[in-house]
């Protein structure tokens, strides 16, 4: 493995840092960072540059999860503490030849550029894994020196000199790495300030149900947030993501502590999570069900979990283990969604956006491209509801083009509109009679069961029984779209289904529903591309 030289190319769009903190617990956080770091570096095929940063310089130890090559070089290589030492001296130099640094016309920021230029940065980090782009900046070196050079590093002193150091450090990293996950020390210090202010752009927050442990999280977090509310060049947003590190991956007990206990006056976490994001952000009131219902780290998974090694993770396939976990995160994490957005509109917000992807491809279909629209349509509106609304029109436009091509297929000398009843056919002009084959299980019996329910959920609905018109709704979602079913019933079917979400406003199953319709018809949309029937004739 070449571990001499940074390879990773530079990334055409700037990365994002992102800073892994916890007032306790040290080994959990280290560990959620590195099963982290693998899952990232694995993207895009195992071509996303990812780096990690070990900035606990009082407990060092990234290093050790990375084999013998990593441990092997770790009296030599540089790290942070060498790479801010260089810095320091760099900074001295300027000092014995200029007037006094004064933050006009950029001066501290080109004198930052000019300090870290100085630098061969591949002198300070190292490629750790051959079957992926994942590299590490240890803490330094660990030499006989180290804890004494750890102690005369000032950190407050090296902002004085350069406030722009820290974030042209940063920047300089993002401009390489697609993601920079820095393992920040613990408690509250000069340099959990560093690497919770000044650096990241989002900060995982890991806690443990010792109380202190979540106090401490919003002592940091409510900081980092008035520091850069209150300084005019730090105004940039920094996304936080809280992450519970339970003792036990279930029981009463992990229950407890996330909702409270209003017998015993014991308030739960996620309360006091969202008392705190509100008023961080400016929010009347956020919500994490969605997320917290996803995203958990229980204590005893991630420290007796395997680690990653090479191109497969020995509990990767593991539901319950510890990358189910961080998996969850990342959705969230990874294309930077607030953590109260719930997770069917991250999943459909992630769909559009591969979509648009794909449509960017000049070889990419016509079907791609149009689905591309209708993701773009959602992303630019302002209510869930009313997107799910417009994504609802678009969806009848995509069945009129299947439809087509349907027609086409059959040689029939003419494609007719979704919903057009057939020359010949008995029904009423405007009418939702089937057309040929549309049979929902590919009989017209079929047809008639569905039928069938379907006005049975039109009298529940008419009645006004929210309950039973929901439990049949469930029930027939995942019938109504099939391949098999008929377009025009298909329509009626998922009209009646969205009035049942929109009157109980749960815009989280509207949404879904939403997803799962554009899918189905995307998956519909390819089979006719490449000749396969639709519909049994």
């Amino acid at each position: 493995m070449e571990t001499n030289r940074i390879t990773a190319r530079p990334d055409a769009s700037a990365g994002q840092v992102t800073t892994f903190y916890s007032y306790d617990s040290a080994p959990a956080r280290s560990l959620a960072l590195v099963h982290a770091a693998w899952l990232l570096a694995g993207r895009e095929g195992a071509r996303t540059p990812v780096l990690m940063i070990d900035w606990d310089l009082e407990a060092p130890g990234l290093h050790h999860y990375f084999g013998a090559t990593s441990q092997a070089s770790g009296n030599l290589r540089g790290g942070v503490l060498e790479l801010f030492e260089a810095c320091r001296a760099g900074l001295d130099r300027a000092a014995s030849h200029a007037q006094p640094l004064r933050d006009t016309d950029g001066a501290a920021a080109a004198q930052a550029a000019r300090v870290l230029d100085a630098l061969d940065w591949d002198d300070y980090i190292e490629r750790v894994d051959d079957s992926r782009p994942l590299y590490l900046m240890r803490a330094g070196r660990l030499d006989d020196s180290y804890g004494e050079r750890v102690d005369r590093l000032d950190w407050d002193g090296l902002f004085g000199a350069c406030p722009g150091l820290f974030r042209a450090f940063a920047a300089r990293l993002a401009g390489r790495f697609t993601h920079v996950l820095i393992d920040c020390r613990s408690g509250r210090s000069a340099a959990a300030s560093v690497c919770t202010a000044l650096l990241p752009d989002k900060m995982v927050g890991l806690f443990t149900p010792d109380p202190r442990s979540l106090d401490g999280l919003r002592g940091v977090v409510a900081r980092a947030l008035d520091y850069r509310c209150s300084h005019e060049d730090e105004q940039r947003p920094l996304l936080v993501y809280p992450l519970p590190a339970p003792v036990e991956a279930a029981g009463e007990g992990r229950r407890r502590w996330r909702l409270g206990d209003a017998g015993r006056g014991v308030r739960g976490y996620q309360a006091t999570l969202e008392k705190m994001l509100g008023e961080s952000y400016g929010l009347a009131s956020v919500t994490l069900d969605s997320y917290l219902d996803e995203v958990q780290l229980p204590q005893a998974a991630i420290l007796g979990a395997p680690l990653p090694c090479g191109r497969a993770h020995p509990g990767q396939g593991d539901r319950l283990g510890p990358l189910r976990g961080i998996e969850a995160l990342l959705e969230w994490l990874e294309p930077g969604h607030f953590p109260w957005r719930p997770l069917a509109e991250v999943r459909l917000l992630q769909a559009a956006e591969a979509l648009r992807r794909r449509a960017a491809d000049p070889q990419a279909s016509s079907m791609v491209r149009e689905l591309a629209r209708l993701g773009h349509l959602y992303l630019g509106q302002h209510g869930e509801l009313e997107a799910a609304r417009r994504i609802e029109q678009h969806v009848i436009a995509l069945e009129a083009g299947l439809h087509a091509m349907e027609e086409g297929k059959r040689g029939h000398p003419g494609a007719r509109r979704a919903g057009d009843v057939p020359a010949g056919s008995s029904g009423a002009a405007g009418s939702e009679a089937p057309g040929p084959g549309a049979a929902g299980n590919g009989t017209a019996a079929g047809t008639d069961v569905l039928d069938e329910a379907l006005s049975r959920l039109q009298e529940l609905i008419d009645s006004r029984s929210p309950r039973e018109a929901r439990a049949l709704a469930d029930s027939l979602r995942s019938r109504v779209l099939r391949p098999s079913v008929a377009h025009p019933l298909r329509r009626r079917a998922a009209a009646m289904i969205k009035q049942v979400y929109l009157q109980e406003g749960d815009k989280d199953a509207l949404l879904a529903f939403t997803q799962d319709e554009v899918s189905s018809l995307e998956g519909a949309l390819i089979e006719a591309a490449v000749g396969r029937p639709l519909v049994a004739g």
